[in-house]
C-alpha cells in the first residue's frame, strides 16, 4: 500500500516585491497547515478508483493534521489529487511566487513514467489571449523524484514571474 501525506506549508506563493499589491510573503492558501479543526475545506480532492484521500490527525509535522493520498493498488497510476483554487488576492503579473510543502512517504514506488508524488501550479486560463501557455504551470513531476519510505521532507517550486491575464491559480498536490 503505498501512502503519502502532505503538510501543505504553502507558504505558497511568497510574492517578492513591497510595491506589489499583494506583499511579500502573502500566504495566498487558506488552511495551509491543515489547522483548521475538523475540516481540510478549501482543499478538494479528486479521487479516482483504487485510492484513499483524507486528512491524518495522527500523522503531522506541525499544527495538528496533514492531507493524504493513499493507494490501495501499489500498481494503479490513475491520477489523484487534493486541489485549492486561488481568486483573489491574486499577485500582479511579473511576481515572483513559491509553491512549498512538506512530504512524507511510505513505500512509494514508481512504476511508470510519471507516476510520482508531486507539486504543481496552474495559472487558468491555460492560454493567455495570444495564445501562449508558457509560464502558466509548473510541476515538481519527473524534476524532484519521490520514491520508497522517508520522513518529512521539504520540496519547493518557483514561478518566477506571474503570468499575464490570469483569472486564478490552483494548487495540485498528487
Amino acid at each position: 500500500m503505498r501512502r503519502t501525506l502532505f503538510i501543505i506549508f504553502l507558504s505558497l506563493l511568497g510574492c517578492n516585491q513591497l510595491d506589489d499589491q499583494v506583499p511579500a510573503g502573502t500566504q495566498l492558501l487558506r488552511n495551509s497547515d491543515i489547522s483548521s479543526p475538523n475540516s481540510q475545506q478549501p482543499w478538494v480532492s479528486v479521487t479516482s478508483p483504487g485510492f484513499q484521500l483524507g486528512m491524518s490527525r495522527d500523522e503531522f509535522r506541525s499544527a495538528s493534521a496533514s492531507l493524504f493520498i493513499e493507494s490501495r493498488d501499489s500498481t494503479n497510476i490513475d491520477p489523484t489529487t487534493w486541489r485549492q483554487t486561488i481568486n483573489s488576492p491574486l499577485p500582479r503579473e511579473g511576481q515572483k511566487l513559491t509553491l512549498r510543502a512538506y512530504l512524507k512517504g511510505e513505500e512509494i514506488k514508481r512504476f511508470a513514467p510519471g507516476s510520482n508524488v508531486f507539486i504543481s501550479l496552474r495559472a487558468f486560463p491555460v492560454e493567455d489571449s495570444n495564445g501562449n501557455t508558457a509560464g502558466r504551470y509548473i510541476t515538481s513531476q519527473e524534476r524532484i523524484i519521490v520514491d520508497s519510505t522517508f520522513t518529512w521532507r521539504p520540496i519547493e517550486l518557483v514561478l518566477n514571474k506571474m503570468p499575464p491575464e490570469v483569472d486564478y491559480l490552483v494548487v495540485y498536490l498528487a
